[in-house]
């Protein structure tokens, strides 16, 4: 019973730094954010790593650095967050594509629109527009506009 205890304190404890840290960048202290959101990460919180990566991306009191943010956001997607996987995604577009792809599949599947809005567009440049069509209406259907705008773009294409 002491275990089981144990436990659910800590779970609560490890979930506080999370809501902490969201509390923290919503007042715009980075620098706590970025400390709760560490330890979040660290106990495994899959959100709590794409928020610590974006903070590093973004160079929120501190100096952007892409190569920690990439680290954080591929640790986030291994652990099922969709923000982390469109976050690494994003950064391989321009020197991965064939990452960027798998990422942003996983990003899709896992219930991110962009992600899917921007998988679909790889489709696109290859002409798999029946392809691309899905993964647009799949983004739009979650409720990014911008899948909604290139489904319905390429519908009035009239390549499908």
């Amino acid at each position: 019973m002491k275990k089981l205890l144990m436990l659910v304190a800590a779970v609560f404890a490890l979930g506080g730094d999370f809501e902490d840290g969201v509390k923290a960048y919503e007042s715009s202290q980075f620098v706590t954010a970025r400390e709760k959101f560490a330890a979040a990460c660290d106990a495994n919180n899959g959100l709590a790593c794409a928020k610590l990566g974006a903070l590093y991306q973004l160079g929120k009191d501190i100096l952007p650095d892409g190569q920690k943010a990439l680290e954080l956001y591929e640790k986030g997607c291994e652990l099922g967050s969709k923000e982390a996987c469109s976050g690494a995604g994003g950064i391989y577009v321009s020197s991965d594509k064939e990452k960027a792809r798998a990422l942003l599949n996983k990003g899709c599947e896992l219930g991110d629109g962009f992600s899917c809005a921007t998988a679909g567009s790889y489709l696109l440049e290859e002409k798999k527009f029946k392809e691309a069509y899905a993964l647009f209406e799949k983004a739009c259907k979650i409720g990014d506009s911008l899948g909604c705008q290139f489904a319905s773009d390429l519908k009035r294409s009239k390549r499908l």
